[in-house]
């Protein structure tokens, strides 16, 4: 790794001695310090080499101390530049601070204020650079804490790269996250601006140089390059994500630049960036893991409506299955096929407040009873109102027993008034029924499953999602035997479907 360079300062003034007490003066370890008495030479060195500070005579013969501080500046825009005169006015002054320069000297200036104002001049410099970065910070984080606990994951992730990009001005930029268990990747998220640049900002050798390790500190290799005919600075640095001190994967950077090296505020904000996608990629797990609890209180319950009646065993399975199947066909997003597994499992969660009486007989419902079982789904929703997590499960609770002709209940909707989710549910759930064995009866046949449906498509179903269902059952994606103990032949469907004149 090469050693970070000294801050460089350059002086310009066409009179030899000045610049020669001038560097006497600023002689330091912590300054390299270079001096012109040709101002056409000293811009020409500007334009080829990074400069942290200038201090420039404002009228040297022919040519003017603003062109070079214009030079630097139009360069390096956070440079400092600081003009010495020994002919001030007021006017002057104003003039090159509003043109950029930091401060205005007057010839001849005791040495110890000449020091004084370079000290400034860096302090301030270095004070712009953090908040030029700290600033890009605050933008990233206000962004960032819009999503909150139960954030998209990789969403998330891309965002830090594309800060830490933007940042860093980086040529490449990639997290990798492991399972902190066996060490395996589970995740690589990169952006980069050549195909070169991939290999190693993804090399997974990286992780090595940090297992076993609790500590915080980066990676850095520094190496000089040629390109375009242009030596340049290519800095590789790999930062580890520690969530409760063990390795959860790392960043990593890439930077090409032809004079900037990584200054210490730059690995502050790096620092920033690693602990956000260390408590991102934390978040995640536990609202996974709070997912997965509730999931399993999901199933409880719909096990617990299951036991007490007869006739749907194994019913929510089934139909969750089915409902997948149609989703996934629609191009459902992960997101909304979660909420559908969710929805499934609920949607007769109502028929908890149905007596046994009334969910198990096996003759035709009287008319009080037939009103206590359709106001299951009202139960359903009195039941989930009040937890947050389950509220994506209403449409399903409230619209699987809607019919797409106004006749349905509990509100009587119409087409598409009834959400998309109770229309796709009443499609499967109406299906399974058919097909599923009861007490009092054998399943019946696809063939006349399938009639059912057409019979009813556009009635009492959305005709769309009928022929998403039929087409997902003539390309063999419902394994018939699993779900239902039998086999069934598809291809007799092709007469009933030639009828209908159904597209699918």
């Amino acid at each position: 790794m090469l050693n970070e360079p000294k801050i460089r300062v350059l002086v310009v003034d066409d009179e030899e001695y000045i610049c020669n007490i001038i560097v006497e003066a600023l002689a330091s370890d912590s300054y390299e310090i270079i001096s012109f008495t040709d101002p056409a030479k000293a811009i020409d060195y500007i334009e080829k080499n990074q400069v942290d500070l200038v201090l420039t005579d404002l009228v040297m013969g022919e040519q003017s101390g603003i062109q070079v501080m214009e030079t630097t500046l139009k360069n390096y825009e956070d440079s400092v530049v600081i003009l010495m005169t020994a002919h001030p006015t007021i006017k002057t002054a104003i003039s090159v601070l509003k043109k950029g320069a930091y401060d205005f000297m007057v010839k001849p200036f005791k040495l110890e204020v000449l020091k004084a104002t370079v000290r400034r001049g860096l302090a301030h410099q270095q004070v712009i650079r953090e908040n030029l970065h700290l600033k890009g910070q605050v933008e990233f984080l206000k962004v960032a804490n819009a999503f909150g606990i139960g954030m998209d994951i990789e969403k998330y992730l891309k965002m830090v790269v594309g800060s830490c990009k933007t940042e860093f001005s980086a040529a490449a930029v990639s997290i990798m996250e492991i399972n902190p268990v066996n060490g395996r990747v589970i995740r690589k998220i990169c952006e980069s601006d050549k195909e070169e640049y991939l290999e190693t900002i993804q090399d997974e050798k990286h992780l090595l140089n940090f297992t076993g390790s609790r500590g915080t500190k980066p990676l850095v290799k520094t190496e000089e390059v040629r390109e375009d005919g242009i030596t340049k600075l290519k800095t590789f640095i790999s930062k580890p994500i520690l969530i409760r001190r063990k390795l959860h994967g790392t960043i990593n950077l890439l930077t090409v630049r032809r004079f900037k090296w990584i200054t210490p505020g730059e690995m502050d904000v790096l620092t920033i960036l690693t602990n956000s996608a260390a408590t991102a990629i934390a978040n995640n797990k536990l609202y996974n893991d709070l997912q997965s609890s509730y999931m399993q209180a999901i199933r409880a319950l719909a096990n617990a409506v299951e036991a007490r009646d007869k006739c749907t065993k194994g019913h929510t399975d089934r139909v969750t299955r089915l409902a997948k199947l149609v989703a996934e066909e629609m191009d459902w997003s992960p997101a909304e096929i979660d909420n559908l597994v969710m929805g499934c499992m609920l949607h007769d969660i109502g028929k908890i407040g149905v007596p046994d009486s009334i969910l198990n007989k096996p003759d035709i419902l009287d008319d009080e009873e037939r009103e206590k079982m359709i106001n299951h789904p009202m139960v359903g929703l009195q039941i989930i109102s009040g937890v947050d997590l389950f509220q994506p499960a209403i449409p399903y609770i409230m619209g699987h027993h809607e019919r797409y002709d106004g006749q349905g209940y509990p509100k009587g909707l119409r087409g598409e008034e009834i959400p998309i989710e109770g229309r796709l549910l009443a499609v499967a759930d109406t299906f399974d029924a058919i097909l599923s064995d009861r007490p009092y009866r054998k399943g019946a046949s696809l063939r006349k499953a399938v009639n059912e449906l057409l019979n009813n498509s556009g009635t009492q179903f959305d005709p769309a999602i009928v022929e998403v269902l039929i087409r997902i059952i003539r390309r063999g994606k419902i394994d018939f035997q699993d779900m239902y103990g039998r086999r069934e032949d598809i291809s007799g469907l092709d007469d009933i479907l030639l009828n209908e004149k159904v597209s699918v």
